[in-house]
Protein backbone atom coordinates (compact mmCIF):
# COMPACT_ATOMS: atom_id res chain seq x y z
CA UNK A 1 0.00 0.00 0.00
CA UNK A 2 3.22 2.11 0.88
CA UNK A 3 5.03 1.59 -2.12
CA UNK A 4 1.90 1.86 -4.72
CA UNK A 5 1.03 5.45 -2.50
CA UNK A 6 4.58 6.41 -3.04
CA UNK A 7 4.69 5.21 -6.98
CA UNK A 8 1.50 7.76 -7.32
CA UNK A 9 3.02 10.61 -5.60
CA UNK A 10 6.42 10.27 -7.71
CA UNK A 11 4.28 10.73 -10.81
CA UNK A 12 3.28 13.98 -9.47
CA UNK A 13 6.30 15.27 -7.95
CA UNK A 14 7.97 14.44 -11.74
CA UNK A 15 6.20 17.17 -13.28
CA UNK A 16 8.37 20.06 -14.09
CA UNK A 17 6.24 22.53 -11.72
CA UNK A 18 6.83 20.07 -8.88
CA UNK A 19 10.22 19.68 -9.53
CA UNK A 20 11.05 23.45 -9.92
CA UNK A 21 8.43 24.08 -6.73
CA UNK A 22 10.64 21.26 -4.54
CA UNK A 23 14.11 22.47 -5.60
CA UNK A 24 13.29 26.28 -5.31
CA UNK A 25 11.87 25.68 -1.68
CA UNK A 26 14.79 23.80 -0.78
CA UNK A 27 16.96 26.46 -1.50
CA UNK A 28 15.31 29.22 0.03
CA UNK A 29 15.28 27.11 3.57
CA UNK A 30 18.12 28.87 5.13
CA UNK A 31 16.15 32.40 4.44
CA UNK A 32 13.01 30.87 5.49
CA UNK A 33 14.71 29.75 9.09
CA UNK A 34 16.46 32.55 9.49
CA UNK A 35 12.83 34.83 9.15
CA UNK A 36 11.49 32.05 11.40
CA UNK A 37 13.83 32.45 14.31
CA UNK A 38 13.32 36.65 14.32
CA UNK A 39 9.57 36.19 14.24
CA UNK A 40 10.17 34.27 17.09
CA UNK A 41 12.63 36.59 18.85
CA UNK A 42 10.11 39.83 17.85
CA UNK A 43 6.72 37.23 19.26
CA UNK A 44 8.29 36.79 22.19
CA UNK A 45 10.42 39.42 23.67
CA UNK A 46 10.34 42.67 21.65
CA UNK A 47 6.27 42.30 21.72
CA UNK A 48 4.28 43.98 24.26
CA UNK A 49 1.91 40.99 23.32
CA UNK A 50 4.37 38.28 23.79
CA UNK A 51 4.65 35.75 26.04
CA UNK A 52 8.19 36.24 27.50
CA UNK A 53 8.04 40.02 27.36
CA UNK A 54 4.58 39.58 29.97
CA UNK A 55 6.41 36.83 32.21
CA UNK A 56 9.42 38.15 32.95
CA UNK A 57 8.17 42.31 32.26
CA UNK A 58 11.01 43.10 30.07
CA UNK A 59 9.43 46.59 29.87
CA UNK A 60 11.24 46.89 33.64
CA UNK A 61 14.58 45.16 32.69
CA UNK A 62 15.28 45.59 29.14
CA UNK A 63 16.48 49.46 28.97
CA UNK A 64 14.41 51.69 26.39
CA UNK A 65 17.22 51.74 23.60
CA UNK A 66 18.21 48.35 23.54
CA UNK A 67 14.93 47.23 23.07
CA UNK A 68 14.06 49.54 20.23
CA UNK A 69 17.31 48.46 18.66
CA UNK A 70 16.42 44.36 19.25
CA UNK A 71 12.75 45.22 17.38
CA UNK A 72 14.60 47.57 14.73
CA UNK A 73 16.54 44.31 14.28
CA UNK A 74 13.72 41.94 14.52
CA UNK A 75 11.55 43.73 12.00
CA UNK A 76 13.84 44.72 9.99
CA UNK A 77 15.39 40.79 9.09
CA UNK A 78 12.06 39.96 8.61
CA UNK A 79 11.44 42.46 6.25
CA UNK A 80 14.39 41.18 4.40
CA UNK A 81 13.64 37.59 4.47
CA UNK A 82 9.54 37.12 4.85
CA UNK A 83 8.57 40.22 3.74
CA UNK A 84 10.26 40.12 -0.12
CA UNK A 85 10.66 36.04 0.09
CA UNK A 86 8.63 36.40 -3.03
CA UNK A 87 11.05 37.81 -5.00
CA UNK A 88 13.72 34.82 -3.82
CA UNK A 89 11.23 32.61 -4.74
CA UNK A 90 10.22 34.04 -8.13
CA UNK A 91 13.47 34.19 -8.98
CA UNK A 92 14.91 31.09 -8.28
CA UNK A 93 11.20 29.45 -9.08
CA UNK A 94 12.08 30.66 -12.94
CA UNK A 95 15.45 29.78 -12.72
CA UNK A 96 15.18 25.93 -12.15
CA UNK A 97 12.35 25.51 -14.37
CA UNK A 98 14.08 26.90 -16.93
CA UNK A 99 17.48 24.68 -16.18
CA UNK A 100 15.53 21.69 -16.65
CA UNK A 101 14.91 22.26 -20.21
CA UNK A 102 18.50 23.06 -20.51
CA UNK A 103 17.51 26.99 -21.49
CA UNK A 104 19.22 30.53 -19.70
CA UNK A 105 18.10 29.94 -16.28
CA UNK A 106 19.77 33.15 -14.92
CA UNK A 107 18.24 35.77 -17.10
CA UNK A 108 14.56 33.93 -16.95
CA UNK A 109 14.94 34.24 -13.33
CA UNK A 110 16.00 38.24 -13.42
CA UNK A 111 13.13 39.12 -16.24
CA UNK A 112 10.59 36.85 -13.60
CA UNK A 113 11.75 39.42 -10.67
CA UNK A 114 10.93 41.80 -13.20
CA UNK A 115 7.39 41.08 -13.91
CA UNK A 116 6.52 40.45 -10.81
CA UNK A 117 7.92 44.07 -8.95
CA UNK A 118 5.82 45.47 -11.91
CA UNK A 119 2.76 43.79 -10.90
CA UNK A 120 3.37 44.54 -7.69
CA UNK A 121 4.12 48.17 -7.99
CA UNK A 122 0.43 48.13 -10.22
CA UNK A 123 -1.31 46.54 -7.59
CA UNK A 124 -0.13 49.68 -5.32
CA UNK A 125 -0.29 52.73 -7.56
CA UNK A 126 -3.25 54.55 -7.86
CA UNK A 127 -3.76 54.07 -4.08
CA UNK A 128 -3.46 56.14 -1.08
CA UNK A 129 0.31 54.52 0.24
CA UNK A 130 3.65 54.89 1.05
CA UNK A 131 4.60 51.77 -0.48
CA UNK A 132 6.11 51.72 -3.76
CA UNK A 133 5.51 48.18 -3.85
CA UNK A 134 2.22 45.57 -2.69
CA UNK A 135 4.01 44.03 0.11
CA UNK A 136 1.27 41.36 -0.13
CA UNK A 137 2.25 40.09 -3.67
CA UNK A 138 5.87 40.18 -2.44
CA UNK A 139 6.15 38.46 0.81
CA UNK A 140 5.75 34.61 2.02
CA UNK A 141 2.16 34.17 2.46
CA UNK A 142 2.03 34.71 -0.74
CA UNK A 143 4.65 32.92 -2.42
CA UNK A 144 2.27 31.05 -4.49
CA UNK A 145 1.78 33.66 -6.86
CA UNK A 146 5.39 34.25 -7.02
CA UNK A 147 6.19 30.44 -8.03
CA UNK A 148 3.18 30.84 -10.84
CA UNK A 149 5.16 33.97 -12.17
CA UNK A 150 8.61 32.22 -12.44
CA UNK A 151 6.80 28.99 -13.71
CA UNK A 152 5.87 30.87 -16.44
CA UNK A 153 8.86 32.61 -17.68
CA UNK A 154 10.63 29.53 -17.61
CA UNK A 155 8.18 28.11 -19.49
CA UNK A 156 8.76 30.77 -22.13
CA UNK A 157 12.17 30.58 -21.84
CA UNK A 158 11.67 26.79 -22.76
CA UNK A 159 9.53 27.57 -25.66
CA UNK A 160 11.26 30.12 -27.08
CA UNK A 161 15.08 30.36 -25.52
CA UNK A 162 17.43 28.62 -26.95
CA UNK A 163 19.85 25.58 -25.54
CA UNK A 164 22.14 27.30 -23.41
CA UNK A 165 25.09 24.74 -21.36
CA UNK A 166 27.24 26.27 -18.96
CA UNK A 167 30.79 26.95 -18.89
CA UNK A 168 33.37 27.33 -16.22
CA UNK A 169 34.98 30.38 -18.03
CA UNK A 170 32.71 33.03 -19.38
CA UNK A 171 34.22 35.42 -21.65
CA UNK A 172 32.99 38.65 -22.29
CA UNK A 173 32.00 36.97 -26.19
CA UNK A 174 29.76 34.48 -24.75
CA UNK A 175 28.19 36.68 -21.78
CA UNK A 176 26.84 38.87 -24.86
CA UNK A 177 25.76 35.88 -26.58
CA UNK A 178 23.78 34.78 -23.89
CA UNK A 179 22.40 38.18 -23.44
CA UNK A 180 21.23 37.74 -27.41
CA UNK A 181 19.90 34.63 -27.19
CA UNK A 182 17.70 35.40 -24.21
CA UNK A 183 16.40 38.33 -25.50
CA UNK A 184 12.92 37.20 -27.33
CA UNK A 185 12.11 34.71 -24.67
CA UNK A 186 12.89 38.06 -21.93
CA UNK A 187 10.84 40.93 -24.43
CA UNK A 188 7.52 38.22 -24.85
CA UNK A 189 7.72 37.56 -20.81
CA UNK A 190 8.33 40.95 -20.18
CA UNK A 191 5.27 42.45 -22.70
CA UNK A 192 2.97 39.66 -21.01
CA UNK A 193 4.08 41.17 -17.33
CA UNK A 194 3.19 44.14 -18.66
CA UNK A 195 -0.42 43.27 -19.60
CA UNK A 196 -0.90 41.88 -16.56
CA UNK A 197 0.84 44.95 -14.53
CA UNK A 198 -2.28 46.80 -16.57
CA UNK A 199 -4.90 44.67 -15.83
CA UNK A 200 -4.02 45.24 -11.79
CA UNK A 201 -3.40 48.70 -12.22
CA UNK A 202 -6.78 49.40 -14.33
CA UNK A 203 -9.08 46.89 -11.89
CA UNK A 204 -6.76 48.03 -8.91
CA UNK A 205 -6.64 44.45 -7.82
CA UNK A 206 -5.95 43.48 -4.35
CA UNK A 207 -4.19 40.81 -5.67
CA UNK A 208 -3.18 38.50 -2.79
CA UNK A 209 -3.11 40.46 0.36
CA UNK A 210 -4.75 40.14 4.05
CA UNK A 211 -7.72 42.42 2.73
CA UNK A 212 -8.35 39.74 -0.06
CA UNK A 213 -9.20 37.56 2.38
CA UNK A 214 -11.08 39.55 4.70
CA UNK A 215 -14.30 38.00 4.39
CA UNK A 216 -12.99 34.33 4.87
CA UNK A 217 -11.10 35.58 7.73
CA UNK A 218 -14.21 37.26 9.93
CA UNK A 219 -16.31 33.91 8.73
CA UNK A 220 -14.43 31.89 10.37
CA UNK A 221 -14.56 33.84 13.52
CA UNK A 222 -17.95 34.56 13.77
CA UNK A 223 -19.39 31.41 12.88
CA UNK A 224 -20.97 28.80 15.68
CA UNK A 225 -21.64 25.85 13.30
CA UNK A 226 -19.69 23.13 12.91
CA UNK A 227 -20.39 22.49 9.59
CA UNK A 228 -19.69 26.11 8.38
CA UNK A 229 -16.13 25.55 10.48
CA UNK A 230 -14.85 22.39 8.86
CA UNK A 231 -15.90 23.82 5.17
CA UNK A 232 -14.18 26.81 5.89
CA UNK A 233 -11.18 24.49 7.24
CA UNK A 234 -10.71 22.87 4.58
CA UNK A 235 -10.48 26.18 2.42
CA UNK A 236 -8.23 27.64 4.67
CA UNK A 237 -5.36 25.33 5.07
CA UNK A 238 -5.47 23.94 1.48
CA UNK A 239 -4.83 28.06 1.00
CA UNK A 240 -2.06 27.92 3.42
CA UNK A 241 -0.84 24.23 1.24
CA UNK A 242 -0.59 26.16 -1.87
CA UNK A 243 1.46 29.47 -0.37
CA UNK A 244 -1.43 32.13 0.43
CA UNK A 245 -0.84 31.47 4.50
CA UNK A 246 -2.83 35.12 4.85
CA UNK A 247 -6.23 33.43 6.67
CA UNK A 248 -4.69 31.00 8.69
CA UNK A 249 -2.16 33.57 9.72
CA UNK A 250 -5.04 35.73 10.60
CA UNK A 251 -6.91 33.46 12.48
CA UNK A 252 -4.45 33.54 15.59
CA UNK A 253 -4.32 37.16 16.02
CA UNK A 254 -6.05 39.00 18.75
CA UNK A 255 -9.93 38.36 18.02
CA UNK A 256 -12.19 41.85 18.70
CA UNK A 257 -15.99 41.10 17.52
CA UNK A 258 -19.22 40.56 19.50
CA UNK A 259 -18.79 37.18 19.50
CA UNK A 260 -15.82 36.15 21.38
CA UNK A 261 -16.80 39.87 23.61
CA UNK A 262 -20.01 38.09 25.06
CA UNK A 263 -17.95 34.90 25.66
CA UNK A 264 -15.32 36.44 27.48
CA UNK A 265 -18.09 38.48 29.05
CA UNK A 266 -19.42 35.14 30.53
CA UNK A 267 -16.63 33.20 31.04
CA UNK A 268 -15.64 36.36 33.51
CA UNK A 269 -18.71 36.65 35.32
CA UNK A 270 -19.07 33.20 36.00
CA UNK A 271 -15.36 32.03 36.87
CA UNK A 272 -14.96 29.81 33.85
CA UNK A 273 -16.13 29.53 30.32
CA UNK A 274 -18.20 26.31 30.73
CA UNK A 275 -20.77 27.85 30.11
CA UNK A 276 -20.36 30.59 27.59
CA UNK A 277 -22.77 31.03 24.46
CA UNK A 278 -21.04 30.41 21.65
CA UNK A 279 -19.06 27.65 22.36
CA UNK A 280 -17.97 26.23 18.79
CA UNK A 281 -16.72 29.76 17.03
CA UNK A 282 -14.33 28.60 13.95
CA UNK A 283 -11.53 30.94 15.54
CA UNK A 284 -11.33 28.94 18.71
CA UNK A 285 -11.50 25.39 17.08
CA UNK A 286 -9.21 26.01 14.56
CA UNK A 287 -6.38 28.09 16.63
CA UNK A 288 -6.67 25.72 19.61
CA UNK A 289 -7.24 22.40 18.26
CA UNK A 290 -7.54 22.23 14.44
CA UNK A 291 -3.78 23.50 14.24
CA UNK A 292 -2.98 24.06 17.65
CA UNK A 293 -1.19 27.12 16.50
CA UNK A 294 1.20 25.10 13.63
CA UNK A 295 1.80 22.02 16.27
CA UNK A 296 -0.94 19.44 14.93
CA UNK A 297 1.13 19.28 11.45
CA UNK A 298 4.41 20.60 11.45
CA UNK A 299 5.69 19.91 14.87
CA UNK A 300 4.13 16.64 15.06
CA UNK A 301 6.46 15.86 11.84
CA UNK A 302 9.50 17.38 13.29
CA UNK A 303 9.08 14.81 16.06
CA UNK A 304 9.04 12.05 13.69
CA UNK A 305 11.34 13.02 12.10
CA UNK A 306 13.26 12.69 14.84
CA UNK A 307 12.29 9.55 16.20
CA UNK A 308 13.29 8.17 12.23
CA UNK A 309 17.32 8.80 12.84
CA UNK A 310 17.59 7.54 9.12
CA UNK A 311 18.22 10.30 7.19
CA UNK A 312 20.80 13.07 8.82
CA UNK A 313 20.39 16.16 6.39
CA UNK A 314 16.29 15.74 7.24
CA UNK A 315 16.86 15.37 10.84
CA UNK A 316 18.98 18.58 10.80
CA UNK A 317 16.46 20.22 9.37
CA UNK A 318 14.07 19.15 11.74
CA UNK A 319 16.75 20.10 14.65
CA UNK A 320 16.93 23.31 13.31
CA UNK A 321 13.45 24.27 12.93
CA UNK A 322 12.38 22.47 16.46
CA UNK A 323 12.67 25.64 18.12
CA UNK A 324 10.77 28.01 16.34
CA UNK A 325 8.29 25.44 15.50
CA UNK A 326 7.50 24.84 19.35
CA UNK A 327 6.67 28.88 19.61
CA UNK A 328 4.28 28.40 16.23
CA UNK A 329 6.87 29.91 13.83
CA UNK A 330 6.50 26.90 11.56
CA UNK A 331 7.59 28.48 8.29
CA UNK A 332 10.62 27.54 8.03
CA UNK A 333 9.81 23.51 8.15
CA UNK A 334 7.12 24.32 5.90
CA UNK A 335 9.85 25.31 3.23
CA UNK A 336 12.87 23.73 4.03
CA UNK A 337 10.98 19.83 4.37
CA UNK A 338 9.21 20.93 2.25
CA UNK A 339 6.07 21.09 3.21
CA UNK A 340 4.15 23.91 0.73
CA UNK A 341 2.81 22.09 -2.02
CA UNK A 342 4.45 18.75 -1.72
CA UNK A 343 1.54 16.53 -2.85
CA UNK A 344 2.30 13.71 -0.21
CA UNK A 345 1.01 16.45 2.19
CA UNK A 346 -2.30 18.30 0.92
CA UNK A 347 -4.56 15.63 2.61
CA UNK A 348 -3.21 15.22 5.93
CA UNK A 349 -2.47 19.24 5.52
CA UNK A 350 -6.66 19.31 5.46
CA UNK A 351 -8.05 15.91 7.27
CA UNK A 352 -5.69 16.41 10.79
CA UNK A 353 -7.37 19.46 11.45
CA UNK A 354 -10.74 18.51 10.57
CA UNK A 355 -10.09 15.08 12.78
CA UNK A 356 -8.67 17.75 15.99
CA UNK A 357 -11.94 19.89 15.33
CA UNK A 358 -14.34 17.31 15.44
CA UNK A 359 -12.81 15.71 18.31
CA UNK A 360 -13.00 18.84 20.08
CA UNK A 361 -15.98 20.22 19.50
CA UNK A 362 -17.64 16.80 20.60
CA UNK A 363 -14.91 16.88 23.89
CA UNK A 364 -16.85 20.58 24.23
CA UNK A 365 -20.58 18.88 23.76
CA UNK A 366 -20.54 16.18 26.30
CA UNK A 367 -18.70 18.84 28.75
CA UNK A 368 -15.12 17.17 28.98
CA UNK A 369 -13.43 20.31 28.09
CA UNK A 370 -14.11 24.16 28.41
CA UNK A 371 -14.11 26.22 25.76
CA UNK A 372 -11.53 28.37 25.29
CA UNK A 373 -12.60 32.14 25.16
CA UNK A 374 -9.27 34.20 26.77
CA UNK A 375 -6.93 36.40 25.03
CA UNK A 376 -3.45 34.21 24.15
CA UNK A 377 -0.13 35.78 24.58
CA UNK A 378 2.18 35.69 21.08
CA UNK A 379 4.77 33.23 20.83
CA UNK A 380 2.39 30.59 23.23
CA UNK A 381 3.38 27.06 22.22
CA UNK A 382 1.35 25.49 19.99
CA UNK A 383 0.05 22.84 22.80
CA UNK A 384 -0.47 25.21 25.57
CA UNK A 385 -2.92 27.84 23.54
CA UNK A 386 -5.92 25.65 24.88
CA UNK A 387 -4.53 25.69 28.67
CA UNK A 388 -4.19 29.59 28.22
CA UNK A 389 -7.23 30.06 26.29
CA UNK A 390 -9.18 28.15 29.30
CA UNK A 391 -7.83 30.26 32.31
CA UNK A 392 -5.02 26.91 33.11
CA UNK A 393 -7.98 24.07 32.43
CA UNK A 394 -5.68 20.82 33.18
CA UNK A 395 -8.34 19.17 30.90
CA UNK A 396 -7.55 20.72 27.94
CA UNK A 397 -4.32 20.31 28.30
CA UNK A 398 -4.62 17.09 28.70
CA UNK A 399 -7.06 16.43 25.60
CA UNK A 400 -4.62 18.55 23.31
CA UNK A 401 -1.81 16.80 24.15
CA UNK A 402 -3.75 13.16 23.62
CA UNK A 403 -4.62 15.03 20.21
CA UNK A 404 -1.15 16.02 19.45
CA UNK A 405 0.14 12.06 20.12
CA UNK A 406 -2.61 11.37 17.41
CA UNK A 407 -2.00 13.48 14.99
CA UNK A 408 1.71 11.80 15.20
CA UNK A 409 0.23 8.54 14.43
CA UNK A 410 -1.83 9.46 11.53
CA UNK A 411 1.39 11.06 10.05
CA UNK A 412 3.13 8.48 10.70
CA UNK A 413 2.43 6.69 7.73
CA UNK A 414 2.75 9.60 5.64
CA UNK A 415 6.14 10.32 6.59
CA UNK A 416 7.16 6.47 5.39
CA UNK A 417 5.42 7.43 2.14
CA UNK A 418 8.14 10.57 1.86
CA UNK A 419 10.64 8.83 2.62
CA UNK A 420 9.65 6.24 -0.39
CA UNK A 421 9.16 9.20 -3.16
CA UNK A 422 12.39 10.84 -1.85
CA UNK A 423 14.44 7.35 -2.24
CA UNK A 424 12.82 6.53 -5.25
CA UNK A 425 13.80 10.09 -6.80
CA UNK A 426 17.09 10.62 -5.55
CA UNK A 427 17.50 6.84 -7.99
CA UNK A 428 15.89 8.57 -10.80
CA UNK A 429 18.16 11.65 -10.63
CA UNK A 430 21.29 9.53 -10.18
CA UNK A 431 20.32 7.39 -13.33
CA UNK A 432 19.52 10.54 -15.41
CA UNK A 433 23.00 12.15 -14.33
CA UNK A 434 24.56 8.58 -14.97
CA UNK A 435 23.27 8.17 -18.69
CA UNK A 436 24.38 12.04 -19.51
CA UNK A 437 27.61 11.04 -18.42
CA UNK A 438 27.90 8.02 -20.71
Amino acid sequence: MLDYAARFILKIRSNPFFRAIQRTLVMLMPIAVLGSYFKLILDLIFSPEGMVYNIFGLDKIIPDHLWYAGLFVSRGMIEVTFGVFGVYACFFMARYTAHIYHKDATLAGLTSVIILLFCSYGSTSGQRSGNVYSSGILQINSVFISLVVGYMVGQVFHLLGKEYLPVKVESTKIIRQRAWDALLPAMVSLSIGIILGIIIYELQLKVINSASFSEIVSRVQTTNNIGEVIILTIVITFLNWIGIGFPLRSIGESLNNAYTAENMTVAFQHGSSWNVPYKFLGSSLINSYGVMGGASILLAIIVLLLLQHNNPEIEAIAKVNLLPAAFGSTIGLAVGLPILLNPIFLLPSMLIPIINILLAAGAIYFRLIPVCVYPILKGTPGILISFFGTNGNWSALFFTILLFILDIAMLWPIIKINDLVNLKLRSKERGTINAQKS
